[in-house]
């Protein structure tokens, strides 16, 4: 045995086993000495000088030491070698101020027996003042290796969490354990802050509202107080933004056992935030001059369309040039503007992508007002791009010109009479002569612009499709750059879902693209797409999942496949993450049939089940509502049926409409195939 000093002389009673002055002073320290050899845990007494004073019978056995060879010596003599020398500077803070430690304080303690064997400990300490002298019982528990590996794995939990101060109290709200991140938090170290009265996490403004007070008498009476947020002031006068949980634990019993302290430093969050909202002002006040400067020009129409020529807004020149109110024009294609044989040749789509290419367009030609009555404009098109370079929409600008117009027009008839007063009756055979072979060349040359602008026309088609397609996987990666950039949790899996959404709509345009012909989309072929990338998104073991498709071909227009496809992956999605989740082998089966007017559509699973009492009309999911609302948007509604799965119907009614005349449609964006 290896002793730390020179043994201190112990006044010890005949009886040996605890100093007189411990002694019940009634003069029967029979009572006293059944207690403390009774106890069935190791009972040791510290003096204030940190020496053992005394210890009960099972003490001594478990140690393996004598009475003689404990007793005098310092309380270091029973911990492992490794941790005495800073157990003894614990142990003089501890004597300053001592205080009721109770056991389960996620404290790891070991003891050393006198044969160097270690074990984990659980301590209970309680300061007791005797007479003169002021003592420290030492109640230990010799801890199980299951029960002590719990015990490290609880203490590793609390004291590892970087992004939390996880703080454990007891029944009185006092600090029982200390973490790396509370340190950061409030600068204070663990010795500055273990037992001690929690109040001092908070600032006096908050000590003087009684805040620590009320915060531990709600959770005490309804188990966990409400989550708050606010500015706190760090030991160093820092101001943090915090997030504050407290949680009362309780044995079977309902016996109140401690608190649980969570505060997580959200201060970035909140600068962040803080410098969004001043942006979004600066930004809104810079809109609102724009706007006013826009509104205020009445010689001019000025207004925006989207990427697809949809009006987005409409100042008072607007109104004025072309006879029609804000309401009647906001969200309508601007192709109303041009007479009905421009919109016939493609001149609206001609001028946008002419914009799109070059920047800018400029031409004149004729428009029509609400009256019907043409105009003719002077118009000035511009390609409104964002920062990465994609095209955030246009913004037109026309003026009438139709005064100039119809005096020039003027004119030139005029110049056209004369010369046919002087030559009619010479050159009149000739004329009609003429005026036949140029009828002639005009057809000819009308042919040929038609079917010029019918394979334009497709070709177009096909690189808007392209184009769409393209921008939809630019904002894929986007988001699954955003994505990784955040912590797993509520906000990621909602991001990776749009992502899924926004391929689910890429995955239109890539087939469209494709397609020999502009006539339909394979209802088959897309859906087992939308499929297979659900189960690859959302399936922890795609593997594990069999997947089975029994569908009719259906031709979809554009309109129909994206919320058809949308609709699916949502189902799907579901069927994975809830029904089949954490990898859960399975099977999902589709189909698609016809019904009178409509379109079946079921999706089923073998998974384990719906919620009891499930009410798809209340569920708050996101997916569900999206899902309902797509459903809705293509004539159907779902129907949900639990029973070795989940079973979801949908008859979608406007599927279920065949083209006029038997005709198949082209898939032009913006029509609709029913």
């Amino acid at each position: 045995m290896h002793h730390l000093e020179t043994k201190a002389t112990i006044d010890a009673s005949p009886a040996g086993w605890l100093p007189e002055e411990l002694r019940i002073p009634d003069g029967n320290p029979d009572l006293m000495h059944a207690l403390f050899e009774g106890n069935p845990d190791m009972v040791l007494v510290a003096g204030a000088d940190g020496r053992i004073a005394g210890a009960n019978g099972r003490a001594l056995a478990g140690l393996g030491y004598s009475r003689e060879q404990l007793e005098g010596w310092p309380i270091e003599l029973l911990l492992p070698m490794a941790a005495r020398a800073r157990h003894a500077g614990h142990t003089r803070e501890y004597m300053k101020n001592p205080s009721f430690r109770p056991m389960g304080s996620c404290m790891n303690l070991h003891a050393r027996d006198s044969r160097g064997n270690e074990f984990p400990v659980d301590v209970m300490l309680q300061p007791v003042k005797a007479g003169t002298g002021n003592y420290v019982v030492a109640i230990c528990h010799r801890l199980e290796d299951a029960l002590a590996r719990a015990h490290l794995q609880i203490h590793a939990l609390v004291d590892n969490h970087r992004d939390h101060a996880v703080n454990l109290l007891d029944a009185e709200g006092r600090i029982l354990t200390w973490n790396e991140s509370a340190r950061r938090f409030y600068n204070l170290t663990a010795s500055e802050a273990l037992g001690k009265y929690y109040s001092i996490l908070f600032t006096p403004e908050h000590i003087a509202a009684g805040e620590p007070e009320r915060h531990l008498e709600e959770a005490t009476r309804y188990t966990e107080s409400p989550r708050t947020t606010g500015w706190r002031s760090r030991a160093d006068g820092a101001a943090i933004w915090i997030e504050t949980y407290l949680h009362c634990t309780r044995d079977p019993s309902g016996r109140n056992l401690g608190f649980t302290l969570v505060r997580r430093d959200l201060t970035s969050h909140k600068r962040a935030e803080e410098a969004q909202r001043e942006t979004n002002r600066a930004l809104a006040e810079s809109e609102q001059r724009f706007r006013l400067m826009v509104e205020s020009v009445t010689d001019y129409a000025i207004y925006m369309l989207d990427p697809q020529g949809r009006v987005v807004t409409w100042n008072v020149g607007a109104e004025r040039s072309n006879g029609y109110k804000p309401e009647e024009v906001l969200g309508q294609n601007f192709s109303m503007f041009f007479p009905s044989e421009a919109v016939a040749v493609g001149l609206p789509v001609e001028e946008l992508a002419a914009a799109v290419d070059n920047g800018r367009y400029e031409a004149e030609s004729w428009r029509v007002r609400k009256n019907g009555e043409r105009f003719w404009a002077l118009v000035a098109l511009t390609a409104i791009r964002g920062s990465e370079g994609e095209l955030r929409g246009f913004a037109e600008v026309t003026r009438d010109m139709t005064a100039p117009k119809l005096l020039e027009a003027s004119l030139a008839r005029q110049a056209s009479d004369l010369e046919k007063r002087v030559v009619e009756r010479t050159v009149q055979l000739e004329s009609t002569v003429e005026e036949l072979r140029r009828k002639n060349e005009e057809i000819a040359t009308f042919a040929d612009v038609v079917s010029h602008d019918l394979k334009e026309k497709e070709v177009l088609l096909r690189e808007i499709y392209h184009r769409v397609k393209n921008n939809l996987q630019v904002v894929q990666s986007l988001l699954k750059m955003r994505a990784r950039s955040l912590p797993a949790g509520d906000a990621q899996a909602a991001i990776e879902a749009s992502v899924q959404r926004v391929h689910v709509m890429a995955m239109v345009h890539e087939r469209l693209y494709r397609m020999p012909d502009l006539t339909g989309l394979s209802l088959r072929a897309y859906l087992r797409d939308v499929a297979e990338g659900a189960i690859a998104s959302h399936a922890e073991r795609p593997d594990r999942i069999e997947f089975q498709l029994d569908a009719v071909e259906i031709p979809l227009t554009l309109d129909l496949a994206i919320p058809f496809g949308l609709l699916a992956n949502e189902l799907i999605s579901n069927c994975i993450k809830h029904g089949l989740p954490h990898g859960r082998p399975g099977r999902i089966h589709v189909s698609i049939e016809r019904i009178p007017s409509a379109v079946r559509l079921v999706i089923e699973d073998n998974g384990i089940g719906l919620p009891e009492n499930f009410d798809a009309a209340k569920c708050t999911s996101m997916g569900i509502k999206l899902a309902a609302s797509l459903a809705h948007q293509l004539g159907g509604r779902l129907e949900f049926t639990a029973g070795g799965g989940c079973r979801v119907q949908a008859d979608l009614t406007r599927l279920g409409v065949p083209a006029e005349n038997g005709q198949h449609q082209v898939l032009i964006p913006g029509s609709c195939a029913a």
